[in-house]
C-alpha cells in the first residue's frame, strides 16, 4: 500500500512537471523571438522604424502616457503649461505658432506633445491632481511655460512665447535641440556657446539682407 501510495505520488508530480512545462517552453520561446527580432531590427533600420509603436497625432493630456512614448519614439517632449480659455499670452502662441502647420510638421516627427492645460472650467478630478502635481513638481509660476524634457524627465531647455509665427517658433526649437544635443554629445561649454553665438550672428546677417 505504502509503495502504491508513493508511486501515485511521483505520478501527479511528474504530470505537473509536464504540464508546467509548455507554459516555461512558450516563455522561454516568446523572449528567443523577442531577441531575435530586436536583433533584425537592428540589422535593418528601416524594420525598426516600421516596429515602432504607433505615436499618438497631437496633444496628450496623460503624462505618464507622453512619457511612454518619448522612450518608444526616442524623441523629446515638448511639456506645455498654459491656461487656454483665459491666458492671453497663451492664446497668442497657441494661435500664432502651436496651431501653424510648420509647427505640427515638426513635432510630428521630433517631439511628443504633452499639455497641461488650466482651464477656467474645471476639468476631470485625475487630470485635475495631475496638473497641479506637474505645476507644483517642475516650479511652474507663468502660463505659458513650455518645457523641453526627455522620457525622465530631465528638462533641458525653458521657454514659452515668442513671437515671429510658426516658422520662427520651430527654429527658436531647433536651436534649443541642437544645443541640448551638444551638450549631450560632451562638448565644452565654450564650444557651445560660441556655436550658437554663429548661429545667432548668422541670423541678424540674414535679416539685413532681406532688408
Amino acid at each position: 500500500m505504502r509503495v502504491w501510495i508513493l508511486g501515485m505520488a511521483a505520478y501527479v508530480v511528474c504530470a505537473g512537471s509536464l504540464l508546467a512545462a509548455p507554459a516555461n517552453n512558450n516563455s522561454l520561446y516568446e523572449r528567443m523571438k523577442a531577441e531575435r527580432a530586436a536583433k533584425a531590427a537592428a540589422a535593418d533600420p528601416a524594420k525598426a522604424e516600421a516596429a515602432k509603436p504607433a505615436k499618438t497625432e497631437g496633444w496628450l493630456t496623460d503624462f505618464e502616457q507622453a512619457k511612454k512614448e518619448a522612450a518608444e519614439q526616442k524623441q523629446p517632449m515638448f511639456v506645455l503649461f498654459t491656461g487656454s480659455d483665459w491666458c492671453p499670452w497663451c492664446v497668442k502662441l497657441s494661435d500664432e505658432a502651436l496651431s501653424t502647420d510648420a509647427f505640427k510638421a515638426f513635432a510630428a516627427t521630433n517631439m511628443i506633445l504633452f499639455k497641461a492645460d488650466f482651464t477656467r472650467k474645471p476639468p476631470p478630478e485625475d487630470l485635475k491632481r495631475q496638473n497641479q502635481a506637474l505645476q507644483e513638481k517642475f516650479g511652474i509660476r507663468g502660463y505659458p511655460t513650455v518645457l523641453l524634457m526627455d522620457a525622465e524627465e530631465k528638462t533641458f531647455a525653458k521657454t514659452g512665447y515668442r513671437p515671429g509665427g510658426g516658422e520662427a517658433y520651430v527654429e527658436h526649437l531647433k536651436e534649443l535641440l541642437a544645443k541640448a544635443e551638444d551638450k549631450e554629445s560632451g562638448k565644452d561649454e565654450a564650444a557651445v556657446e560660441k556655436k550658437d553665438a554663429k548661429r545667432k550672428t548668422g541670423k541678424k546677417k540674414n535679416g539685413k539682407n532681406k532688408e
